[in-house]
């Protein structure tokens, strides 16, 4: 028999999109900028009670140095894409190549 992991989840967004997040049971952190987003982050790493952490991408200024700087976190950081976030091309031939295993 399984044991299941119990805690919550929290998300880092701004004042306009966490309510969203409230109102599915999620508890919410306001944060305006990439370095207020990695404070949180770091005050939640000594939480017993977190399981995950997600954080919505249009917050971040750089999402891969917010990444590396997340990396070794002993909570799993997760950052959501949402309407705002900057778009990223699509490379066909890139999907189709990892599709078939190249």
């Amino acid at each position: 028999m399984s044991r299941s992991l119990r805690g919550k989840v929290v998300v880092v967004g701004d004042r306009e999109t966490l309510p969203l997040f409230r109102s599915a049971g999620f508890m919410t952190f306001e944060a305006y900028s990439q370095s207020q987003a990695l404070n949180i982050v770091t005050r939640l790493q000594n939480s017993d009670d977190v399981v995950l952490i997600v954080v919505l991408r249009h917050i971040l200024d750089n999402e891969e140095e917010f990444k590396a700087k997340t990396s070794g976190s002993r909570i799993p950081v997760f950052v959501l894409p949402t309407l705002w976030s900057p778009g990223e091309p699509l490379d066909v031939n890139k999907l189709l190549a990892k599709a078939l295993g190249l």
